[in-house]
């Protein structure tokens, strides 16, 4: 019996290996472990994305996981207020690119809230700061009725609560 996977099967192998990367993500108290696990998980999400030919999604998503790995490398100075203000400018031109009416501002909130959190909040204040992201994504999934991605937001906010829960314990 020979197993063949069609580009839509590798597609969901991929979104599905990489939802399970970014909730290991959510675990780690780390902020430098979570942004390397949360941008490989991003990677496959775009690959995913670009497999199913949505390629703002795609690109939109391999920006994340560009943006997550420069946001923990660019902790000072010139540059990270550079990339911080490039990224805000990248997805804002891909939300006008891709608008589908005000339903739009919720990912587009949620990235450029993100974007901001990783670049400028210390770790603690960074997971906080992404609740709201996710309560965005959430509302998102949920009125394009996306349940995988909606229950993979709720896990992973419900994952980021307990860590932000454990750091406050240890601090």
């Amino acid at each position: 019996m020979q197993l063949a996977l069609d580009s839509v099967s590798l597609a969901y192998l991929l979104g599905g290996v990489g939802i399970l990367l970014e909730w290991r993500a959510y675990c780690l108290p780390d902020g430098l472990g979570f942004r390397r696990w949360s941008a490989i998980g991003a990677l496959l999400w775009a690959g995913q994305y670009l497999l199913l030919d949505a390629w703002t999604a795609g690109l939109t998503m391999a920006s994340t996981a560009l943006r997550t790995l420069l946001s923990g490398r660019l902790e000072k100075g010139f540059y990270k207020h550079w990339a911080a203000t490039g990224f805000v400018a990248l997805f804002a031109g891909l939300t006008l690119l891709s608008w589908q009416g005000l339903i739009s501002l919720l990912p587009a909130f949620a990235v450029i809230n993100t974007t901001l959190a990783l670049f400028y909040l210390n770790n603690r204040r960074m997971r906080i700061a992404m609740l709201a992201s996710s309560l965005a994504w959430i509302s998102n999934d949920y009125i394009w009725q996306a349940w995988p991605a909606f229950v993979a937001e709720t896990v992973a906010m419900g994952i980021n609560l307990r860590t932000i829960r454990k750091l406050f314990a240890n601090s």
